[in-house]
């Protein structure tokens, strides 16, 4: 396993074969001391240092950080990217885990393949990310590498927001801000950005809508700054649906126009998807049911992640146009997936009880109505105040009498 005392061997062998004296080998880049703390493992040179010794001795950095066992860790951490690009999550859990029971050596390649599997245990609810993120960090901070430290300890706010720790996700965004701009070279834009991003989303789960939108503007600013539009679709999206939550339908729209120019400059499948998704939240709101149904109809349902959240939006409508039947048939499709962690989105899955119960209720079907007004109500008692918690708490008080 890669330890100072093997990096220091290794800088000492080549020296050595070298014929090159410490005080040679140190120049100006570093005092004789240092080098020779280095060289007898007493102390871990900076990545920097590390760079300048490497260039003296006519090898890559990269050769005093693998692992003395033999382990291809550049190819695994190849072979895992490919795994999380299309997104076998699993496999890069199983792939890497493995691995943590003090087989890792010390090196830049292993925090990488520690950052895959902090963002894999994410999307498959795995334990042990948290321990990893920690593990990931310190090797990063070992070489002298804070910015990538900071950007690694950003992973957690994921890991806490899967749990509902929402106030310490916060936390952690606004101390990851600080650790990196107190130690960043230069600017890593797209991180900048995503940590406005994370900030967002992770004030609206706490309900404070105003500072979500402010923190979504800021990253758009900065994009608009830079002339790097990172997310900007994803984030006119949030701030479309924020000023649903407030009722000004004309922004929520502009907002979406915004997202549209966006998607289309980019041409992502997804993203097109997100925005219809999002068009026909936008239209029933503004109860043009018909057009929602319409644009529906655009949607490829089958077989895709979102069938859920469409199936929601075009049920809601045909209830509001009285199509019973065909809309419980779509209502009843609808499915809270793992990866749903946001409670306004949950609270959104959750309506298509309270819409369940309202048919059952103009069916004359009341025990089946409170059963299902029930269910929406005691689902969404810990999230925040919304458009679509006051429609499950106002559905179930007139089922309820209350």
């Amino acid at each position: 396993m890669t330890t100072k005392q093997t990096i220091g061997d290794k800088i000492k062998a080549l020296r050595q074969s070298k014929k090159l004296t410490q005080t040679e080998l140190a120049g100006e880049a570093m005092t004789k001391s240092m080098l020779s703390q280095i060289e007898n493992g007493r102390a871990l040179p900076s990545m920097r240092s590390l760079q300048i010794l490497a260039e003296r001795l006519g090898v890559d950095a990269g050769y005093f950080l693998e692992d003395d066992q033999g382990i291809d860790l550049a190819g695994m951490v190849r072979d895992i990217a490919a795994q999380f690009k299309l997104k076998n999550y699993s496999a890069v859990v199983s792939g890497v885990r493995p691995m943590l029971d003090g087989k890792l050596p010390v090196t830049v390649d292993a925090a990488r393949l520690m950052e895959f599997y902090i963002a894999a245990c994410y999307y498959t609810g795995t334990d042990g990310g948290e321990e990893a993120v920690a593990r990931a960090a310190e090797i990063y901070e070992r070489f002298g590498l804070f910015v990538e430290s900071a950007k690694v300890r950003y992973l957690t706010y994921a890991l806490l927001f899967t749990q509902s720790r929402y106030e310490e996700s916060l936390e952690l965004i606004l101390d990851v801000r600080e650790l990196y701009m107190s130690k960043k070279v230069g600017s890593n834009l797209l991180f900048e950005i995503d940590l406005h991003y994370a900030e967002s989303v992770t004030l609206s789960a706490l309900g404070n809508y105003s500072g979500s939108e402010a923190a979504a503007l800021a990253a758009i600013a900065l994009s608009r700054e830079e002339g790097v539009y990172y997310l900007t679709d994803h984030l006119y999206r949030v701030l479309s649906n924020l000023a649903l939550m407030s009722g000004n339908l004309e922004q929520a729209g502009h907002y979406l126009d915004k997202s549209r120019l966006y998607v289309e400059l980019s041409e992502d499948a997804m993203s097109l998807q997100l925005l219809r998704l999002a068009k026909m939240r936008q239209l029933n709101a503004e109860r043009r049911y018909e057009d929602t149904l319409q644009l529906g109809a655009q949607f490829e349902a089958e077989g895709d992640r979102y069938v859920s959240s469409w199936s929601l939006a075009a049920g809601t409508a045909l209830f509001y146009l009285g199509r019973d039947e065909e809309a419980l048939e779509l209502l009843s499709r609808v499915t809270l997936a793992d990866d749903v962690h946001h409670p306004l989105d949950r609270a959104a899955v959750f309506t298509s009880y309270a819409y369940k119960a309202r048919i059952y209720g103009r069916q004359g079907k009341l025990e089946e109505a409170r059963q299902q007004s029930q269910i929406a109500y005691e689902r969404v008692q810990q999230f925040p105040p919304s458009v679509y918690t006051r429609f499950i708490g106002e559905t179930y008080r007139e089922l309820h009498g209350q």
